[in-house]
């Protein structure tokens, strides 16, 4: 990190707790590495202080922030506009401040995208299966539907929030229609997929044996299968599927993209993956 000075400029992020987020290890490292006058740091702010939050960051001059549980709803009451992926999703990540004027976006989609496109994966034409229903699935669905042209299935417990993702995804298009529908698990069928995506917190520490449909899941090389769980490094479904020569993605690599995403947001400078990935492994795995 830069010697804090006059011209510092700061970043935080904006959560209730904040005190696990690796966030200010990404973004302190890309300040200091491309040389700009910043500082990330965590501010815990608690509901009924978030829009005294937002009134600060314009006040105080803050380039943006990151917004994490429980705000990334709430906090778009107290915004003057707010990107795409974040209308549709109706949740935001990420905040920049432009003299005042504070945006809202939403990187975790397009974060876990970008890992499969750098992969080299044509998402065009696939079949994909998004295991859950929550904030991350609704985000990878929306990124999905807005960028590719490609079918997606919910499968999930409650129908009626996999539904809900469904709608506004069905709806991205001036012209709506019917692709995107929702599986029952007994409908899970892994040859008629190309792509199999985790948003279930199913094999995450300390249950890091378990494989969410477990009984349903035939792995197979055509498979590409992801999982946004980042702890441990491989769950339980990555290993199994790597022991059937499937294409895997790692949870963390989501979490390193949707990061670089937003320091562009604030900054206009892209981070280099392969260096905040090394940096990460290490300081969350110890390797």
């Amino acid at each position: 990190m830069k010697a804090i000075n006059g011209g510092t400029k700061a970043v935080c992020l904006i959560g209730d707790p904040v005190e696990h987020s690796f966030s200010p290890i990404i973004h302190n490292y890309g300040f200091k590495n491309l040389n700009i006058n910043a500082i990330y740091i965590n501010h815990r702010v608690e509901n009924s202080n978030l829009k005294s939050a937002m009134e600060g960051i314009k006040a105080l001059g803050y380039l943006g922030c990151n917004v994490t549980y429980p705000h990334k709803i709430e906090v778009m009451k107290f915004l003057d506009d707010l990107s795409q992926e974040a209308k549709l999703i109706g949740a935001v990540n990420t905040i920049r401040n432009d003299n005042g004027k504070l945006t809202g976006y939403n990187t975790d989609g397009l974060g876990f995208v970008t890992g499969l496109l750098r992969k080299g994966i044509n998402l065009n034409g696939k079949k994909i299966c998004i295991l859950g229903a929550g904030g991350a699935a609704k985000s990878i669905a929306v990124a999905l539907a807005i960028h590719f042209d490609c079918i997606i299935t919910i499968c999930n417990r409650s129908m009626e929030k996999a539904m809900e993702i469904i709608d506004t995804i069905n709806n991205i298009q001036e012209t709506p229609s019917s692709q995107h529908h929702y599986i029952t698990s007994d409908e899970i069928d892994t040859y008629s997929m190309d792509v199999l995506i985790n948003c279930t917190p199913v094999g995450m520490v300390p249950n890091i044996d378990n494989i969410p449909y477990e009984d349903k899941i035939i792995f197979h090389k055509d498979l590409i299968v992801s999982d946004i769980i980042y702890q441990p490094f491989e769950t339980a479904l990555l290993k199994k599927a790597k022991l059937a020569n499937c294409t895997i993605h790692h949870g963390i690599d989501m979490l390193i993209d949707q990061g670089i995403l937003a320091f562009e947001i604030w900054t206009g400078e892209k981070l280099d993956f392969e260096e905040i990935k090394e940096l990460l492994v290490e300081r969350i795995y110890g390797e």
